[in-house]
């Protein structure tokens, strides 16, 4: 009985602190960078126009409030902090003005966004990199992505080796195709190759025995909680982050990688420990590691655990 109240107590006390947390970090709280905030807050409003503008349909001078805004923003914006709100907001208004040029449209309103990135040119020269673009189903044939997907397995059979700094970024930037709420891009991907510290790190999570000494290659991932805002984001950091893990992992076995995700189902005072030894900033939530690197031999073994079937946990609603 008496565990089963200590078990109840803790579940209290850690999202006591999971509340804490996200009051500290999150997008409304003025503890947190305002270029940081900024960040967020532009990115969601430019997306809007690039949501609007993909539509099979959009209706001439949508969104006209958003528009302003984003203007606004982007104005007041310190774009050392990063370019990319800037890049996807006045690709964005490009693309929303070739729109209605192409619609035969005029309106003050598109003479103001004319004159706004006349503006703009100066500080970040075209071409920009947001909008819309083109898309086709028939540029990859579907058998590889089936193949990629129901090859992949945790492989803990890894070799050693360091990989080169410029495959892993391959990966990640593979990895960012992950679909993220309004485009906030919020994942963090921390990446170690230090023995003594992956040891560390891998003694903190404790699901690695076995196999722990053979990784010399780590990811952890984690989210920025300032990304997110208000009580019905307060979960939003772990489903962004999980996306972003599948397609990394995905991404690692498409590279001929092997990779075994590692949970972080761990209470604050290890995360805090984890943070500490990783040197990851206090504002961001740890999804979950991932060990990964060459494959210790050309073929391995693997645990092969069958899945439910698919009808068994669908349900059809008509």
């Amino acid at each position: 009985m008496f565990d089963k109240v200590a078990k109840l107590a803790g579940i209290f006390s850690e999202a006591l602190r999971d509340a804490a947390l996200f009051l500290c970090f999150n997008s409304y709280s003025p503890f947190v960078d305002k270029s940081r905030r900024a960040f967020y807050k532009i990115i969601i409003e430019a997306h809007t126009i690039e949501k609007g503008l993909s539509l099979p349909s959009p209706k001439p001078l949508f969104g006209k409030d958003k528009v302003r805004f984003v203007m606004r923003a982007l104005s007041r914006y310190d774009i050392r902090h990063s370019p990319v709100p800037a890049h996807m907001s006045l690709g964005a208004l490009e693309a929303y003005l070739a729109f209605h040029a192409q619609a035969g449209a005029s309106d003050p309103l598109l003479d103001e966004i004319s004159g706004y990135l006349k503006q703009w040119e100066t500080r970040l020269p075209r071409p920009w990199q947001g909008g819309t673009r083109d898309y086709r189903f028939d540029g990859q044939p579907a058998g590889d992505l089936q193949h990629l997907i129901a090859g992949r397995s945790s492989v803990r059979t890894l070799s050693p080796a360091p990989l080169e700094p410029a495959r892993i970024l391959e990966a990640i930037a593979l990895a960012q195709q992950a679909p993220s709420q309004c485009n906030r891009q919020a994942t963090r991907v921390h990446t170690y190759q230090d023995p003594a510290r992956i040891q560390a790190l891998l003694a903190l999570q404790g699901g690695s025995r076995g196999f722990a000494d053979t990784v010399g290659n780590l990811f952890v991932v984690s989210s920025d909680i300032c990304a997110w805002g208000g009580p019905g984001q307060r979960n939003q950091a772990y489903v962004d982050g999980a996306l972003f893990a599948m397609c990394l992992l995905l991404a690692c076995r498409a590279l001929g990688w092997g990779a075994c995700p590692l949970n972080l189902a761990i209470d604050h005072k290890t995360e805090s420990a984890i943070r500490r030894v990783g040197g990851i900033p206090a504002g961001e939530r740890l999804i979950l590691m991932i060990a990964f690197g060459e494959p210790a031999a050309p073929q391995t073994r693997v645990a092969f655990s069958p899945r439910r079937p698919a009808a068994e946990i669908a349900t059809l609603h008509a």
